[in-house]
């Protein structure tokens, strides 16, 4: 009697893309699943970013006018503004979602890495929230997916039910697409 072999599991590199969206790395796709769509969280960092550059403009301005008190306030600000920052930043690269042709995804952690998917058969309703000022920049919105069976709750709690993204309208224009049938 031989004894069968099981090949090592390795993480497959990513789905072909044919051209639609950048697989990204570090989620566990089927065999044969496309990526139709990435998406992101806002990028709020960015703001900090901007606040660290005035805080480091403002202390050798205020060092140059004699103020050592304030430039050494500055310079305290800035530190403080650049550990904000990089929590931000880090927080905002650890989360994806990503839309297949079967699946939509969601990763996130740092250390800790979490992958929660639900299947396209089983979303029951999709919709669209563009909170006014957010959407002007980046097309921010709110995606909530309703879905079905006894598990959807636990879904809801690893990041599927309300998907706040960049690139909102082309995430959901290629979700609705995946979800009607073909005629």
């Amino acid at each position: 009697m031989a004894a069968a072999s099981i090949p090592a599991m390795a993480e497959p590199a990513g789905p072909p893309n044919n051209g639609a969206a950048a697989a990204p790395r570090g989620i566990i796709y089927e065999p044969g699943e496309r990526v139709l769509a990435v998406g992101r969280p806002f990028a709020w960092w960015v703001l900090l970013l901007a606040l660290l550059v005035v805080v480091m403009v403002a202390a050798p301005v205020a060092a140059a006018q004699g103020q050592q008190a304030l430039s050494y306030a500055a310079l305290a600000a800035g530190a403080v503004v650049l550990v904000f920052l990089a929590a931000r930043y880090l927080e905002w690269t650890s989360r994806v979602w990503v839309l297949t042709d079967r699946r939509v995804i969601a990763r996130s952690g740092i250390l800790n890495r979490t992958q929660a998917a639900v299947l396209l058969e089983r979303v029951q309703d999709a919709s669209l929230t563009r909170p006014f000022l957010a959407s002007m920049f980046a097309d921010y919105g709110i995606l909530h997916l309703e879905t079905a069976g006894i598990h959807s709750e636990e879904r809801v709690t690893e990041g599927l039910h309300e998907v706040a993204i960049t690139g909102a309208s082309r995430f959901y224009a290629q979700l609705t697409d995946a979800l009607t049938p073909r005629r």
